[in-house]
C-alpha cells in the first residue's frame, strides 16, 4: 500500500504537484488481519484509493500538492483523512500542512434510481430500433418481389424519381438546411413537390406529365404504424447520412466549412481539457503560447462564430425563398418555422442530456475518475434551462453540458430572426439597417462590458475571478454579430440565386481582404512574451470586433463558392466525402465532451504534454467522436426526424 502512494517526482519547479502513485496496485491490495479472537478468525479487506490535496503558496500563488493515498477499504473517508493528518504530523516540517479536500474512489457504485430509469429507457430505444431495423430488412427481402401492372409517371421523358444526365433525380426537391445542424429544412416538410406531383399523376388530375404502364415489381407499402416504425430503422436511416446526392441549389461548400469548424472545435478542446491533467502543463503552455502557429488553437474560439454564420445564412437563404413561394411572409408558415427548429435540436440534446449526466459516473474509473459525475447537482435545479434554451442566462453557474450555451445562443437568434427576415424581403435598405443595428449592439455591448471589467482579449489569460466566460463569451448580445452577417448573407445569395458575375479584380480583392481579417483575428495577439500585450481599450476593441471581422470573412468564402469564384476552394469544401461527416456535425458537438473526458478521466497517470502526443489525441478524439456521433444520430437524431415526417405529412393529407 505504500508503494502504490503518489511520491514527489521530478519537474517540481515546473509545478509538477500532482502525484497520483498507482491506482491499480492500490485497489488490488488484499490483507489478511487475525481476527479478535487471534486463532483463526481472519478478515480480507482491499486497497482504498483517495486523492488528497494539501494548500500551498508558490511565489504567494496560492495552489496544492495532490497526492495519491492507499487505505484498507475498511476506513470511511473520515478515517482516512485521519490517517493522512496522522502521517503528516510525522514529517519535519517548518509549517504544518493540513489536508483540505480529500476524494476516494468507491470500488464498486451502486446504481442510482435514476440510471436504472436510464437504463430501462434506454433498453427500450435499443428494442424498437432492432425491431424496426429487422422490419426493414423484412420488407427489402420478402416483400417487394411481387410483380404487377402500374402506372409509372414520366416527367421530360423519363420514369419520375429517376437518375438524368446530371446525376440527380427527376423529381422536384428542396435543398437542406445546413447549420451545425446537417437538417432537412422545414421547407421540406411544408412543401413535398414531388409527393404532390405523383399523387396528381396517380389521380389521373395532372396535365404535363405523361403516363407509362408497364409490368413492375410491386413495393410494399407500409401503412402508419410501419411508417411510424421505420422512423428508427438503421438501415433507412443510415442510407439517407451516407447518401451524398444533394439538389443543385445546395451550397455545397457549406458542407466543408462546418466539417473543418468541427474538427477545429474538438482540436482546441483536446487542449483545454487535459489542461489540468499534465505534468507538465507550465511548461509546455509557456512554449506554445511564445509559439506563432499555436495562435490558431489559442484563438480556436472563432470555429463557434463560423456556425453562427452559416445558421444565419441558410435561414435567411431558404426562409426568403419560401417566403417567395408561399407570395410573402403573411402567408409563411410562422408556427411550423419555429416548431421545426424546437423538434430537430432538441430530442438528441434532451436524450443525450438525460442519458449521461445520471449514468456517466458509471463509465469508467481511475485515481481522478469522478465518481459524483461531472454536473453539479447531476443537474436537478438546471436542467429546465437547458430545455427552454436559456442556459446561458439562468444559472450560468450551475450551467449542465457547459458546451450547451452555443445551442441556446443559436435559438435564441433564430427566434429573433423573423425581426431581420421580414424588413429584407420587403426592402434591402430597411432590412441592412435591422442587421446593421443587430452588430451595432453586440459591438457597443461588448466593448463596455469587456472596458468595464477590465477583460483580456483572450480568455486563456484573463486574471482570476475576471470570468469573461459568463461576461461576453456565452452572452447572446455579445455574440450576435456574426448571426447577423450571416442573415445579410444568406439574403444577398437569395437574391443573386447563383448567377453573378464578378470582376476578377473585385473577386482578388475580396479574397484578400478576407484571408487578412482573418489572418488579423487569429495572429494578431500574438507576442514574443507569449501573453498579449493589448491595453484595455485595445482588448475591449478587439473583443467587440474580432468575432464579426471573422463572420465577414467566413461569410465572404461562402458566397464567393456558391456564385462559382471559389476554385480549389470549393472543389476541396465541396467535395461528396464531407456530406456525411457534415451530417453527422450536430451529433458531433453533443457527444465530443464526452469522448474526451471518458479518455481523460479514465488515465492512470497524467498527460506529458508534447506534440507527437497531442496529435494522436486529437486524432483519436476526432474519429472516436464522430463515431459516437454515429451512433447517437442512430439512435435519437435521426429517428425523430423520422417521425416528424410521417405525423406531419398524415395530418396535411388528412
Amino acid at each position: 500500500m505504500i508503494d502504490a502512494m503518489g511520491k514527489p517526482s521530478s519537474d517540481i519547479a515546473n509545478v509538477h504537484l500532482t502525484w497520483l502513485g498507482s491506482w491499480e496496485e492500490c485497489v488490488n491490495v488484499e490483507g489478511v488481519t487475525n481476527g479478535t479472537d487471534g486463532v483463526d478468525s481472519e478478515h480480507v479487506f482491499k486497497g482504498k484509493y483517495c486523492l488528497v490535496a494539501f494548500p500551498i503558496k508558490l511565489d504567494g500563488v496560492q495552489t496544492s500538492i495532490n497526492t495519491g493515498m492507499c487505505f484498507p477499504d475498511t476506513c470511511s473517508d473520515v478515517n482516512c483523512w485521519s490517517l493522512t493528518y496522522t502521517l503528516l504530523k510525522l514529517l519535519p516540517l517548518s509549517t504544518p500542512m493540513y489536508p483540505n479536500i480529500l476524494v476516494c474512489q468507491e470500488t464498486s457504485l451502486e446504481l442510482s434510481d435514476k440510471a436504472v430509469a436510464v437504463t430501462v429507457v434506454c433498453s427500450i430505444f435499443a428494442f424498437i430500433i432492432v425491431m424496426a431495423t429487422a422490419y426493414d430488412v423484412l420488407i427489402r427481402s420478402f416483400l417487394s418481389n411481387r410483380v404487377s401492372s402500374v402506372v409509372t409517371p414520366v416527367m421530360n421523358g423519363t420514369p419520375y424519381g429517376t437518375a438524368v444526365a446530371n446525376g440527380t433525380k427527376n423529381e422536384h426537391v428542396v435543398s437542406e438546411t445546413t447549420t451545425l445542424i446537417a437538417e432537412d429544412s422545414f421547407q421540406r416538410n411544408m412543401v413535398s413537390h414531388h409527393e404532390n406531383d405523383v399523387r396528381k399523376i396517380q389521380n389521373g388530375s395532372a396535365h404535363s406529365p405523361s403516363q407509362n404502364t408497364e409490368n413492375k415489381p410491386n413495393n410494399y407499402t407500409p401503412g402508419m404504424l410501419g411508417k411510424i416504425l421505420l422512423s428508427f430503422s438503421v438501415i433507412t436511416n443510415a442510407s439517407k447520412l451516407l447518401n451524398t446526392n444533394q439538389p443543385s441549389s445546395t451550397l455545397t461548400n457549406i458542407n466543408g466549412v462546418r466539417f473543418i469548424s468541427m474538427t477545429w472545435v474538438i482540436l482546441g478542446h483536446t487542449y483545454v481539457f487535459s489542461l489540468r491533467n499534465g505534468d507538465n502543463t507550465v511548461e509546455f503552455l509557456g512554449h506554445m503560447y511564445k509559439r506563432f502557429s499555436f495562435q490558431a488553437i489559442e484563438n480556436e474560439t472563432v470555429a463557434v462564430d463560423t456556425f453562427f454564420v452559416l445558421s444565419g445564412l441558410l435561414v435567411a437563404y431558404l426562409s426568403l425563398r419560401e417566403m417567395k413561394k408561399r407570395g410573402g411572409p403573411t402567408k409563411f408558415n410562422w408556427l411550423m418555422f419555429y416548431f421545426h427548429r424546437f423538434w430537430r435540436l432538441t430530442p438528441p440534446y434532451m436524450l443525450l442530456l438525460m442519458l449521461y449526466v445520471p449514468t456517466f459516473k458509471y463509465w469508467g474509473d481511475g485515481p481522478v475518475w469522478p465518481q459524483k459525475g461531472i454536473e453539479v447537482d447531476e443537474c436537478k435545479d438546471s436542467w429546465w434551462t437547458n430545455l427552454l434554451y436559456v442556459n446561458n442566462l439562468v444559472r450560468t453557474d450551475k450551467m449542465c453540458m457547459g458546451w450547451s450555451w452555443y445551442l441556446a445562443n443559436d435559438m435564441q437568434f433564430y427566434i429573433l430572426s423573423p425581426l431581420l427576415l421580414v424588413p429584407l424581403f420587403y426592402s434591402p435598405i430597411f432590412g441592412g439597417i435591422m442587421c446593421l443595428a443587430f452588430v451595432l449592439v453586440n459591438f457597443i455591448t461588448t466593448g463596455v462590458i469587456s472596458h468595464d471589467n477590465e477583460l483580456s482579449s483572450n480568455l486563456m489569460f484573463g486574471a482570476p475571478g475576471e470570468d469573461g466566460f459568463d461576461k461576453i463569451y456565452i452572452k447572446p448580445w455579445t455574440r450576435v454579430g456574426p448571426y447577423a452577417v450571416g442573415i445579410f448573407t444568406g439574403y444577398i445569395l437569395y437574391k443573386v440565386d447563383g448567377k453573378f458575375k464578378m470582376p476578377k479584380i473585385i473577386n482578388l480583392i475580396g479574397w484578400l481582404f478576407a484571408t487578412a481579417m482573418a489572418m488579423l483575428v487569429l495572429y494578431g495577439l500574438y507576442s514574443s512574451t507569449g501573453v498579449p500585450s493589448l491595453g484595455v481599450k485595445t482588448s475591449a476593441f478587439y473583443n467587440a470586433t474580432s468575432r464579426t471581422a471573422w463572420g465577414i470573412a467566413v461569410a465572404w468564402v461562402v458566397f464567393a463558392c456558391a456564385v462559382g469564384y471559389g476554385g480549389p476552394i470549393n472543389t476541396l469544401l465541396s467535395w461528396k466525402g464531407i456530406i456525411p461527416l457534415s451530417r453527422l456535425t450536430y451529433c458531433a458537438y453533443l457527444v465530443h465532451p464526452l469522448v474526451i473526458y471518458v479518455y481523460y478521466y479514465s488515465r492512470r497517470t497524467m498527460f506529458h504534454f508534447y506534440d507527437l502526443e497531442m496529435i494522436y489525441l486529437f486524432l483519436g478524439n476526432l474519429c472516436l467522436s464522430y463515431m459516437a456521433a454515429f451512433v447517437i444520430s442512430m439512435a435519437f437524431e435521426a429517428p425523430m426526424m423520422g417521425l416528424e415526417k410521417v405525423l406531419l405529412r398524415r395530418e396535411k393529407n388528412s
